[in-house]
């Protein structure tokens, strides 16, 4: 049977983010899906209070960078953490010397777990960072390790995937904060002795990293545009990741205490801080210079892979519908095949809503068959099976699928 194979993309809506990454391409008989809860297109006045907090559970901030809720804000459709000088009257209040005002935004829940995730954001142009990342608190080890036999009382565990770290300004370590993605993950492990964590890490992070190769450079510097930065946590031991839509590297988190060391949901940050090998610290007419201080993430997304046909609600604590994050498109990935009085339609699609698409069989200018198929809002992929006794075999179609309006 000779099939001609034409496939036509139907485009019915125009993102309004053009610069818009999707995540890689689903398997068959999955879609990923918008997770509410960790997404924000920070189009509002303020700080969405039922998603995020202008603070960071447990620790004020490494010296001399303080976290301060007030550098914190969104307008102009964006989330801003602007940095500056950190007034002398929240200083004499704590015991730590600090001086220089950063911020950070923690998400409320910590339940993201295996999936995508990503941010789109532009570093500042002074030495201290501008971050995305996740993490989850320590627990206690319950279980034998390669380290314990699981009867200690003081080991425990915690996980961080760092999955951009940025710095606009010049150090003396280089220039890779500026002009590369730079990640990382840490397995963070207290023994049975107690004492001082211990970080097992694996990434391509210039100074915590353990040297992995990559190809991370950045089209432009951090500060002078924005980039996109996500990463694909697909499981315990796994986690690719990418800049502005291109693969960067495939970390194998190390399983030096454990075999699968990423096994919890953790929490999103989005940080600016100051580091001790990153110098010299920002001086305070760099601090003051709002043309350089500031650090802005256009959005924060993250995606949560199901079965096609899965229903999804939205969370409880989520106000609104989802934003229309997707060029929609509807297209055949394959050549459809008949068989036995049924045609295999092998189709994958982008939609903000829940739709149907039409799916046409033509002979010549004459419509053979065609059906309309229903699918859920989302990026899926799919091969569906129908009746269609009337189609033949040795027969020169073509066909086409376009959305229903």
């Amino acid at each position: 049977m000779k099939l001609i194979f034409l496939l036509l993309l139907s485009i019915l809506t125009t993102s309004p983010n053009l610069d818009k990454k999707d995540p890689p391409e689903p398997e068959i008989g999955k879609r990923w899906v918008l997770n509410l809860q960790y997404s924000d297109e920070f189009n509002g006045n303020s700080l969405d209070a039922m998603k995020w907090k202008n603070s960071y559970d447990g620790w004020k901030g490494r010296t001399p960078g303080f976290f301060s809720p007030e550098s914190v804000s969104v307008h102009s459709g964006m989330l801003q953490i602007k940095n500056g000088v950190l007034d002398k009257s929240i200083t004499n209040h704590t015991k730590e010397k600090y001086s220089i005002k950063g911020g950070a935004v923690q998400s409320l829940e910590k339940s993201a777990h295996f999936g995508y995730y990503e941010a789109r954001f532009k570093a500042s142009r002074i030495n201290m960072s501008t971050t995305f990342w996740m993490s989850n608190k320590k627990v206690p080890v319950d279980f034998t390790t390669k380290i314990s036999n699981g009867n200690c009382e003081k080991d425990q565990f915690s996980q961080e995937l760092d999955i951009a770290e940025s710095i606009g300004g010049e150090i003396t370590v280089g220039d890779k904060f500026r002009k590369n993605m730079n990640f990382n993950t840490h397995y963070r492990y207290i023994d049975c002795e107690g004492g001082k964590e211990k970080f097992y890490s694996a990434g391509n992070n210039a100074v915590e990293g353990n040297g992995l190769a990559s190809n991370a450079t950045l089209s432009t510097e951090s500060w002078q545009d924005f980039h996109t930065y996500a990463a694909h946590w697909k499981n315990a031991n796994e986690v690719s990741f990418y800049a502005d839509d291109k693969l960067v590297g495939d970390v194998q988190i190390r399983t030096d205490v454990v075999d699968e060391p990423f096994p919890r949901p953790m929490g999103i940050n989005m940080v600016t801080e100051t580091y001790n090998w990153a110098k010299p610290y920002p001086n305070n007419e760099e601090l003051e210079n709002d043309e350089i201080n500031t650090s802005y993430y256009n959005w924060v997304r993250a995606y949560t892979l199901v079965d096609i046909d899965t229903e999804t609600k939205n969370p409880k604590n989520f106000k609104g519908e989802g934003s229309e994050i997707y060029k929609e498109e509807i297209r055949l990935f394959e050549t459809p095949t008949i068989s036995k009085g049924e045609i295999s339609i092998p189709y994958v699609y982008k939609a903000n809503t829940n739709k149907s698409f039409l799916f046409k069989v033509m002979e010549g200018d004459e419509v053979a068959y065609e059906t309309e198929i229903q699918i859920l809002a989302g990026y899926g992929k799919a091969i569906k099976n129908v009746k269609a006794k009337k189609l033949k075999k040795n027969t020169d179609y073509t066909f086409t699928t376009t959305f229903v309006k």
